[in-house]
């Protein structure tokens, strides 16, 4: 594999299936050359045939209507906000609908006539001002959350919930427009819908979130929950019960649990109720909503590596697994009467794809890549525990090189990656990153040290306040493990990662010079300033398990640029600079103190880019990205 077969990649996203038949509908999404941007468009599948369904530049999203009879979806042209399509299922054109020239975030179907939309809303003042003239006017700001990262400025652009009726034309916001809103759940009578939003004063600070209803006619607001919790994605059970995807506990790192809220007769909210007590996270992450089903609700949770579809009975009784492997589920859809279930599955060699996973023995139904896959060489990996330094085993995967990669010498080069969040996971999904790297001749380790996503939450939060410590042990012994792999020359490794991960290789280069070429991408390195310029900034409380202006000795202790100073590593410092995640003055103030201490760095910026410019950047730039990175790992570690 080489960087440039990006471009004939395809991966299937969001699914939809028609209430009344057997049809499914699923984008097909690839990085397009032609437009330097990475495109989407709508297929169906039905009665074993596969057929492209719609052609703008950017289609996905897609809904049915109760009856089947329509469907909807978002569609961006090139650079523009995504707008609101409607199909009339059968022969015919899509046409939009709707005004919402600020971009639609997200739709549902409340009968076969009117939708609930989610659209980001400007103020009155703003109402008809070209972007020459928004982006001359001062921006007021008044809290922490006044950006975020691929959105924009979010201070004066709220999401807005509209009921959109289709037949008149009419749409009506119903939410209130001080607050942003966050996904959407229909009751199972059409009366009022439930939605997440940041309500409470000190949210920036705290991250504190609130379940709310309204009447469709935009009555009736009502606060769902009273403690101060963090939620994301709900569904509105048919049982009747409100089923919510979050903790009760916003001031801490924790798991995304399934609660149930049960409406009393004078309308007041039940406190939150867990499905039962499973220790695995809902994986929230991947923008799919747990379903409701007879009797129950399904969610995708993360779990060693894998992804699975577990059903959580509403009387709070355990999970059952419905669907699990070495393998990583994303989209899903079950048919109402739960005689179809269907599903997105990647796995190691190869991208996501669609399946019907109704009978015991799984049926895959789309081939997109099988041309493309039969002319690569593609890497196995193998599945490895290591052992850190106090007895704790962690889970890693190995990629060597395949029998097309250079000859070169053996033993040869490796590198040691670490992944993001910090509470994420490297997987059994499809990860170009390693594959290319393998091509290149270089045996890889990637591990899920402690801080990890899907090995419970005692797991997940176990280096909260201590940063540097159990999960430094943890990548040491990872790269202990490569470096005494036979194939595997120790005096020629490299550690890479992104995000959490390049604070992890931030940190490396103050603590050791055992890595002869480090990459640091994207990356935090200093604690102190990134809680006044990140876009989630009460991430460094929660993480550091202390405010930044009530203990910087803590702060600092736990910043990799406290120990610049000691660096001698030659390091690659890889930044975006629309990055608001992590903003690019921590690459900036890495590489001045590296370059003022005599240490070997290169700072590569990204313009026009943000944090996701790895997977959802413009593909030149994903494709430059990748042949910076090789040039540096093969200079330094041959």
């Amino acid at each position: 594999m080489r960087p440039a077969d990006l471009y004939d990649l395809r991966t299937v996203g969001a699914i939809a299936l028609r209430p009344s038949d057997s049809a499914v509908v699923y984008a097909v999404t690839w990085p397009d050359l032609d437009t330097d941007s990475n495109r989407s468009q709508l297929h169906v599948h039905e009665s074993g045939v596969s057929r492209k369904l719609t052609n703008g530049h950017d289609d996905g999203s897609p809904r049915f209507s109760p009856s089947g009879q329509r469907l909807t979806f978002l569609r961006s042209e090139e650079k523009s906000k995504p707008i609101l399509m409607v199909l009339d299922w059968g022969p015919g054109e899509a046409r939009s609908v709707g005004d919402f020239p600020d971009g639609v975030v997200g739709v549902e179907w409340l009968d076969d006539s009117r939708l609930v939309v989610l659209a980001t809303d400007r103020p009155a003042d703003q109402v008809g001002l070209d972007d020459d003239e928004l982006s001359r006017l001062p921006r007021t700001i008044r809290s922490l959350n006044y950006r975020f990262n691929g959105r924009g400025w979010t201070h004066d652009r709220k999401v807005q919930i509209y009921v959109l009726d289709l037949d008149s034309g009419q749409q009506t916001r119903i939410s209130n427009p001080e607050f942003d809103h966050s996904g959407v759940a229909i009751d199972p009578s059409g009366e009022q819908l439930a939605t997440v939003i940041s309500s409470d004063d000190d949210s920036d600070l705290t991250g504190v979130s609130h379940i709310w209803t309204y009447k469709i006619d935009g009555s009736d607001a009502q606060q769902v929950t009273a403690l101060d919790g963090s939620w994301d994605a709900l569904c509105w059970h048919q049982d009747g019960p409100l089923v919510a995807a979050g903790s009760p506990i916003a001031s801490r790192i924790g798991f995304s649990h399934l609660h149930r809220f049960d409406q009393e007769n004078d309308g007041s909210w039940s406190k939150p109720v867990r499905l039962g007590n499973s220790d695995v996270n809902i994986d929230a992450m991947g923008g799919v909503p747990p379903m409701a089903v007879d009797g129950a609700v399904l969610a995708l949770c993360t779990d060693s590596g894998a992804t699975v579809l577990n059903q959580f009975p509403l009387t709070g009784s355990e999970p059952e697994r419905l669907y699990a492997g070495q393998c990583v589920l994303g989209s899903f859809a079950m048919a109402t009467d739960s005689s179809r279930l269907l599903a997105t599955i990647s796995s190691p060699t190869r991208p996501a794809e669609l399946w019907d996973l109704t009978g015991d023995v799984p049926q895959r139904l789309t081939f997109l890549n099988d041309d493309l896959l039969a002319e690569l060489d593609l890497v196995e990996p193998e599945t490895v525990d290591v052992v850190s330094a106090d007895g704790t085993a962690v889970e890693a995967w190995i990629y060597r090189p395949t029998e097309q990669s250079p000859p070169g010498d053996r033993p040869g080069p490796g590198l040691v990656y670490v992944h993001g969040g910090p509470m994420a996971q490297y997987s059994y999904g499809f990860f170009d990153e390693f594959q290319l790297a393998a091509a290149e001749g270089f045996t890889v380790i990637a591990g899920n040290p402690r801080g990890s996503d899907g090995y419970g939450e005692a797991w997940a939060t176990h280096i909260v306040g201590h940063l540097g410590e159990s999960d430094w042990e943890d990548v040491t012994a990872i790269a202990d493990y490569l470096g005494a792999l036979p194939e595997v020359d120790e005096a020629r490794v490299g550690l890479g990662g992104g995000s959490y991960g390049g604070y992890m290789a931030a940190w490396a280069v103050g603590h050791t010079d055992r890595f002869k070429a480090v990459l640091v991408e994207r990356a935090v390195t200093n604690w102190e300033t990134f809680g006044g310029t990140t876009d989630i900034p009460f991430f460094v409380s929660l993480y550091m398990d202390a405010a930044v202006e009530g203990d910087v000795e803590s702060i600092r202790r736990q910043s990799p640029i406290t120990y610049a100073a000691n660096a001698t590593s030659p390091t690659l410092i890889l930044h975006s600079e629309e990055d608001w995640r992590c903003p690019i003055e921590q690459g900036e103030q890495f590489f001045a103190a590296l370059r003022r201490n005599g240490c070997d760095v290169t700072m590569v910026r990204f313009p026009g880019e943000n944090h996701e410019l790895s997977r959802g950047g413009s593909p030149r730039h994903r494709i430059e990205r990748f042949e910076i990175i090789h040039s540096f790992f093969n200079r330094h570690l041959g």
